[in-house]
Parts: structure tokens; sequence; C-alpha cells
């Protein structure tokens, strides 16, 4: 990472701290108020050894008084510096937090396709507490060590100028060595960051296909990839410490020569121009306390290095590729709900075949339209496309005769309700996933639940609809969680409905239920249906079947029968299987 991406990332950083930055400010007075009292200690060491073996010297009791007066003042000034840095630290990671989701919210759904769930997790729930706390820890040492060091530095020159700048001669080599130890660490420790998320990534696999590993008796080959990915975490590791821990003995070893060097000089000074003991003591004692300060200075550069590293990959993440919307008309709601597609064309990054190749569709108002076709013939290209997921490399999309690309996303949305296989819920009540970013009405709620066939079921759970349903309803059974996907989706109560495949996972009579429900809103809802089995799609008003991105065939069950073509042939095809 080159020094103007530091800089850039330094600063981007600092937009987090800078709303707090009175947090910050007083931190930094309260640590200014600690450093000030360090040259005292010199001071009273310097006066002890000249003055105080008189006999007519301060009396004995003046010394535990200063010396625990001293430290109390030090104390104190250390405890509210301590506790005005964790205030603002906490506050700038809740904002840092929140930018990354607000960001992740925005993603294009392109990159959430490349994108692992726990590197996202591991970006917005640890990172940002991390990086602040390693740059916060920095910024204390800097504080609580630096500053005493500067102020330090100014007593040497107020004692003696001369032998001062002398000791400075050893600077240059101290930053040379410095800057090739965090050429090291920097390399070593974006290996670290990056074998880590991998680590990440596998144990979110694990979590999430606990079923598959078991099924496939695959438990002692996912512990040997987890050991091998774990040991290349603990390598990269431990390079990474072994290149910050040769930062101090180095640093150690060049201020030593220029330690010794000086304190021979200031030997011979004393010697030839006759000073006593009290200026030496002074200045020895202080160029020691300097010396220990900078020894922990030294070690600052490890974790500034790892935490511009991980900063790098969380600002990364905020400056992927966001969701274009740029639509401007707002659709009434409820729109009417008349869908079309006019020759459009789409072809997914990399692949060799468009998804949709000069598609023609409609999808009347208040009909219910079904789609059919084999693995890749387009169906779930046309749902992302009329959800505004993605857009089309030619043609339009027209929903009530406005192209969607000027209609606003949010706008464009709201029209929706989806019921897709592939089941989410939150980890909250069977309310709260029925609700979902809506207004609670318990009437309607009861209402959706019994059209879902789920009605007296959750009655029978311990909290009724306040029963939690666990993380993605993982109390619940596949055909459990599916009927309340479609409550949900009922719930929300758009003018174009979207299932796909919604009834996959229900038993005959739910599913039933499910389309004895369908068909009571038959007429005034936009309904679409992707189906496996042909049998929920027989009272549809229109069936397309794809093919390679094309239209094969359209017509009513019937019609597609009498025509004996693909529909045919796939009906046939299930009959046998049944």
């Amino acid at each position: 990472m080159s020094p103007d991406t530091n800089v850039s990332v330094t600063r981007r950083l600092g937009q987090f701290v800078y709303p707090h930055r009175w947090g910050a400010l007083l931190t930094v007075l309260a640590y200014i108020g600690a450093a000030a009292t360090e040259p005292m200690i010199p001071k009273l060491i310097g006066y002890a050894f000249g003055e105080g073996f008189a006999k007519d010297a301060f009396p004995l009791w003046m010394v535990p008084v200063t010396l625990i007066g001293l430290y109390l003042m030090r104390g104190l000034f250390g405890f509210a510096g301590q506790y005005l840095f964790n205030w603002t630290v906490t506050r700038s990671v809740m904002d840092f937090r929140a930018a990354l989701v607000n960001a992740l919210m925005r993603l294009d759904a392109q990159v959430y396709t490349r994108m692992q769930p726990g590197t996202a997790v591991s970006k917005v729930v640890n990172d940002p507490q991390q990086i602040l706390q390693l740059v916060g820890d920095v910024g204390m040492s800097v504080l609580r060590d630096g500053l005493p060091a500067l102020a330090m530095l100014g007593y040497l020159f107020f004692l003696n100028w001369k032998l001062t700048l002398l000791s400075l001669i050893v600077t240059p080599l101290m930053a040379l060595v410095m800057k090739k130890v965090n050429q090291r660490m920097r390399v070593m420790a974006t290996r670290s960051y990056d074998s880590q998320l991998l680590l990440v990534n596998k144990v979110d696999d694990l979590a999430r296909a606990w079923r598959v590993v078991r099924q496939f008796g695959a438990a002692a080959h996912e512990r040997e990839r987890f050991g091998a990915l774990s040991q290349e975490v603990r390598r990269n590791n431990l390079k990474t410490a072994t290149a910050a821990a040769l930062a101090q003995p180095m640093s150690q070893l060049v201020a030593s020569v220029g330690l010794s060097f000086i304190i021979c000089v200031a030997l011979w000074q004393a010697r030839a121009e006759g000073t006593g003991v009290q200026a030496f003591a002074e200045f020895v004692a202080a160029l020691l306390l300097l010396t220990s300060r900078l020894r922990h200075l030294s070690d600052l550069a490890a974790p500034l290095t790892r935490a511009t590293v991980i900063a790098k990959g969380c600002f990364e993440l905020m400056d992927a590729p966001k969701e274009v919307d740029a639509g401007t008309q707002e659709l009434p709601r409820p729109a009417h709900g008349d869908l079309a597609m006019q020759e459009v064309r789409l072809t997914y990054p990399g692949a060799a075949q468009p998804a949709l190749d000069g598609l023609t569709l409609t999808f009347p108002a208040g009909k219910t339209t079904a789609l059919v076709g084999a693995s890749g013939a387009g169906k779930s290209s046309i749902i992302h496309l009329l959800l505004g997921f993605g857009r089309p490399d030619n043609g339009r999309v027209l929903l009530d005769g406005a192209d969607v690309e000027t209609l606003t996303r949010a706008s464009l949305r709201r029209q929706f309700a989806v019921v897709s296989q592939d089941i989410v819920l939150f980890d909250d009540s069977v309310a709260a996933n029925i609700a979902y970013a809506q207004p609670r009405d318990d009437a309607k709620l009861e209402q959706v639940l019994r059209a879902a066939h789920l009605w007296d079921f959750v009655q029978g759970l311990p909290d009724g609809v306040e029963t939690n349903v666990g993380a993605n309803g993982s109390k619940l059974s596949g055909g459990q969680r599916q009927r309340l996907a479609i409550a949900r989706a009922l719930y929300k109560d758009a003018p174009i409905w979207i299932f796909d495949e919604a009834t996959s996972a229900l038993d005959t009579e739910s599913e039933r239920a499910v389309q004895q429900a369908l068909t009571a809103w038959s007429g005034r809802k936009t309904l679409i249906v992707i189906a496996h089995r042909l049998s929920t799609i027989r009272d549809a008003d229109a069936i397309h079947v794809l093919g390679a991105g094309k239209l094969v065939e359209t017509g009513t069950h019937a019609e597609l029968l009498a025509r004996d073509g693909a529909y045919a042939a796939m009906v046939r095809a299930q009959a046998g299987e049944a």
C-alpha cells in the first residue's frame, strides 16, 4: 500500500471520528495535562541529588507528599483521557458500521453473487471495531508516550541544547530501519487478513451446510480443509508477528548506539567544564526516560499497518458498484399491474449465450400467467428484470406502459410481492416476519395466516405469533417456512404477485389451500407463477413455454395440449413420472 493510500485511508477513517471531535480533543487535552507532569520527575531527581543531602534541605515529609501528589495528578488525567478515548471510539465504530450497512444495502446485485456472507459479516461487525481500536491504541500510545517524549525532549534542550542536538544524529538511521520493517509488515498483514477472511467464509459454510456435511459423512474432510486454512492463517500471523517483533530490538540497538555515545560525551563535558553531579543526573535521567518512551513508540508500526490493511478491505466494500437507480418517476400504489417485455435481450457477464434472446411477453393486469421450461430457459432472468435487479442489454420492460428504467427502484418494487423457492426468514417472531417493514395489523395477520394454511399451527406455538422462528426459520419445517413466506407476500398486498416454485415444499393439503387462496384473489391481482409441477398451473389464463431464453409456445392449458408441442410433452413426462 502506497503512502498516498495510507493518507487516503486515514482521511476516510477521520470522517467517522470528526462528528465526535470534541471527545477526541478533550482526550488530547487530558493527556497533555499528564505529559506536563513528566519533566517534574528528572527535576525532582536532580534536586534530590543536588540539595537533598544537605542538612538544612527540605523536610523529608515533602518527598512522599510531592511524589504521591504528582502521580495522583497523572492518574486523574490518565483516567479522564482513557474514558474520553473510549467514548469517542465506540461512537465512531457505530457510525462506521452504519456506513458499511448502508453501503451493503445499496450494492449492485452482481456484487452479492461474488461476495460470501461471512465476508460481509466480518467487514461490517468485526472490522470497524478492530480498525478503530488499533488506530485508537496507536493514538493513545502517541498521547501517553509521545507527548511526554516531546516534553522531555524540550526539557533536554533546556538543560543542554548542544548535547541534545547531537543525540538526534541517529534519527535518519532509525527512520531507515523502521521503513524496511514496515514494508515487510505491510505485505504480511495483507496476506494475514486475506487468509483470515477465507477462514471466516469456511466457518460460514460449515454453519449453513451442516446437514450436507453429515449426510455425506464429510466431517473429517471438512476438518482437514479447515485445518489447512487455519494453518495458513497461523503461518501468516506468525510472519506478521515476526516482522513486528524486529521493530523494537532493531530500534533499541540503534538507540543504544546513540545513547552510549551521548553519555560518553556528557561525561567528557562534565569533566572538562567541571559541571556538578546534579546537572549530569538531571540530563541522564531525562535522557533515559525519553528513551523509555521512544521504545514504546517503536511498537506502533505493526498495529497501524494492520489497521490500514483491514480498513482498505472495508472501504473496498463501501466503494463496490452500487445499484443504478436513475429513475425519477413514481408510480401510484397500487399500480394497475399490466406488465410487458418487448424484444428483451440479456447476457450475464462472462456467459457465452444470452439468458434472454429477443423475448417478447405480456402479463395482463388481473390475469394469472405461468412460466414453464427447463432449467436455464430464462424464467428467473425474467423475474430478475421485472424487479429491477438488472438492466436488459436491448429492449424494454414496461409496467403500466412506463419503462421500468424511468421508475425509481423503490416505487417499482412496491408493486411486487414475491415468494421464491429460496426462502429467507429473519431471526424474529412470526408476526415480525409476516408484517416485515410494514405497520402491524393483527386482523390482517390472522387473515393471511389462514390463507397460507398456517393459522392452526401458529396457534399451537408457545407464544403464538410472537414465537421466534430462529435463524432463517430454523425452528420450522420446510413447508412451514414456505407457507410463512407466502403469508408475508399476502400481507404486503401488492398488485403483482410472483410465485417462483412457491408450493414446491408443501404437502398436498397445504398446496390445495394455497391454490384456493390464489383463486380467490385471481382477477384482482396480476399473478406470475413459475412452476415445475404443471398441475398447479392448469387454470392459468396464459402459459408461456420458454427455451434457451426464447418463447417456444404460449396458450392456455387446453390449447397447448391440443397443439401437442413442448408443453404437451412436459405434461406427458410428468404423468409418466407419477
